[in-house]
């Protein structure tokens, strides 16, 4: 009788959360934080399902297994890969949120190197990180750049292989500062248009909304609503830590202007990349998918992995896109 009771009570949470991430009405903590984990939830389900199977519980078996059908549904296309594309003209992306001036920058600017990187976006670039870059060579290997560095992990920074001129925000909400998106919380976003030979212009814009904690919640869904949408008449990427998991309502909004998840298309989209090094809280947080690059529809999606930051608790998103060319 308590194994049933208690089978029922897990069902109720269980059902709560489904219900939530299906109709994407989360508001607030700890709801916001906790669709992050959806992946987990999914077989947490199943075991559920099995559990009162055994204990020969019908209705948290049904439910359970209905549950698990449900979300498994939200999370597996992530791991079927469209085909590769190939055709147009080839940008490789890399995003790096560098955890302050505690990233290895001589090891990023290598990787980059290694990679074969056309456009590195930099997220929490402070004065001193910049430095380092310089240091490291980054602008033999990308000359061309909008470096905003500032502290409290809110500069940003591109670095590009290609010319670029800087861009100001679209959006009514966001003020101008510079050649920045400036987010309420202090966050900013570098952005430019990249001349990308063969191809023309593309806009590029390292994205960095603020981290969902309890008291800035609706700021992070603001900063989310505030990102630049896809379909204008130039293609559009978003390359960053956009502190946020496809499982994240305001995040998906912004995936339907006009946006694919590179991963995702790839079959990579449960590839892990926060938190990687263990420190203060995030000893006891399972990995989640915070970093992500958002590309216009029109863009081709190739070779997509992750990539190690040293010093980081963040790993990088590596894309290879194929833009289109002038007809």
């Amino acid at each position: 009788m308590v194994t049933v009771v208690v089978l029922w009570g897990v069902t109720a949470i269980l059902t709560v959360f489904t219900a939530v991430r299906l109709t994407g009405i989360e508001r607030g903590s700890p709801l916001v934080q906790l669709m992050a984990f959806t992946p987990y939830v999914a077989p947490a389900a199943l075991v559920c399902a099995a559990v009162a199977g055994i204990a020969g519980a019908t209705g948290p078996w049904v439910m359970c297994l209905l549950i698990w059908a449900a979300l498994t549904a939200t999370v597996a296309p992530r791991l079927f890969a469209a085909k590769a594309a190939s055709g147009g003209a080839r940008l490789r992306v890399l995003t790096a949120n560098i955890l302050y001036d505690r990233g290895d920058m001589t090891a990023l600017v290598e990787r980059a190197k290694i990679d074969d990187v056309d456009v590195l976006a930099v997220q929490e670039l402070t004065a001193q990180a910049l430095k380092a870059l310089d240091a490291a060579g980054i602008e033999t290997l990308l000359p061309y750049r909008v470096a905003l560095p500032a502290g409290r992990g809110n500069g940003s920074g591109l670095f590009s292989r290609h010319p670029l001129t800087p861009t100001n925000p679209s959006t009514a909400d966001a003020s101008a500062a510079g050649p920045a998106r400036r987010h309420a919380c202090g966050m900013l976003q570098a952005g430019a248009t990249v001349h990308v030979p063969g191809a023309g212009p593309v806009l590029i814009e390292s994205a960095h909304p603020c981290a969902p904690r309890p008291r800035q919640v609706t700021c992070w869904a603001q900063n989310l609503a505030d990102q630049p949408h896809a379909g204008g008449t130039i293609p559009q990427i978003l390359l960053g830590d956009f502190n946020a998991t496809l499982d994240h309502a305001p995040l998906r909004r912004l995936l339907r202007t006009g946006y694919r998840d590179a991963a995702a298309v790839r079959g990579l989209g449960l590839a892990p990349t926060w938190p990687f090094r263990r420190w203060r809280r995030q000893r006891i947080v399972p990995w989640v998918t915070l970093d992500h690059v958002l590309a216009d529809r029109r863009i081709g999606i190739g070779e997509v992995g992750t990539r190690t930051i040293p010093g980081s608790d963040h790993r990088g998103v590596l894309a290879e896109l194929h833009i289109p060319t002038p007809r």
